[in-house]
């Protein structure tokens, strides 16, 4: 049986494990958005108004704009001056700010994923994934 300054201890490393892992998340999953499927959606919008297919572009462009604010909203969110300094409430903002804004980047990336050729797209999509081609 654990003494209560014990479990104390158990339960701050444990709150300092998840702030840690959700920050490494959180981090990646901006760096993937912005460094590998943003760049992908603006080639395909280029494709698409070069070949002055204007629909499509619209599209397109309002998916990548909506990709690119939840974007800097996960990285605003996941900057080190926007958390608390207490390590419950860090947890806490970390469950109910960061991951929603991982969550939207997310939502935003499988839309572009529906619609960005498959060519330009750099990982897998879930039909290959699912449906071996």
């Amino acid at each position: 049986m654990l003494s209560e300054r014990e479990l104390e201890s158990r339960h701050e490393v444990f709150l300092e494990q998840y702030v840690t892992k959700l920050n490494i998340e959180a981090e990646t999953a901006a760096s993937i958005a912005r460094t590998m499927l943003l760049p992908a959606a603006a080639r395909h919008l280029t494709m698409l108004l070069e070949a002055q297919l204007t629909e499509l572009a619209g599209e397109a462009s309002d998916l990548i704009a909506e990709f690119a604010e939840a974007i800097k909203a996960l990285e605003s969110a996941n900057l080190a001056e926007n958390q608390p300094a207490d390590l419950a409430k860090h947890a806490e903002f970390m469950r109910d700010t960061v991951i929603p804004a991982m969550a939207s980047v997310r939502e935003a990336a499988d839309k572009l994923e529906k619609i960005v050729a498959d060519d330009l797209w750099p990982l897998p999509k879930y039909a290959e994934i699912l449906f071996i081609k």
